[in-house]
């Protein structure tokens, strides 16, 4: 990789500029209380998808697939405020240290739907 395609580098080592022909998302680069906010998290995206699928959900183009959809991108969200909140309580947030996930057993099988525990705000 290039010297100055090096600041693109997401905090994992993958790219957090991502550019396809008809997508430019730009990922936040490094710990936003160090270097600020300087792109999106992977919830932005997701929220960005289920807002547009609820839009289309609001019109004629209301579909069985797209309820389906809107279910399993709810539980990705989901998903992701867990991990966030794990790495919080475990003081890996900001950082390339990982953290705990949960215990194997809640973790199912593939094809199953995972329960995750509510959190309060």
């Amino acid at each position: 990789m290039s010297e100055n395609m090096e600041q693109w580098r997401h905090i994992d080592g993958g790219g957090a500029l991502i550019e396809k022909e008809y997508i430019r998302i730009k990922l936040q680069h490094g710990n936003p209380a160090e270097v600020g906010v300087n792109g999106c998290a992977i919830e932005d995206v997701i929220e960005v998808l289920i807002q547009k699928i609820l839009d289309f959900q609001g019109r004629k183009l209301s579909c069985e697939e797209n309820k389906v959809a809107l279910f399993h991108l709810s539980e990705a969200q989901e998903a992701l405020v867990l991990r966030r909140r794990l790495r919080a309580e475990q003081g890996v947030i900001g950082t390339n240290k990982q953290h705990s996930s949960m215990p194997s057993e809640n973790k199912g099988e593939p094809g199953e739907t995972l329960t995750f525990p509510k959190f309060s705000s």
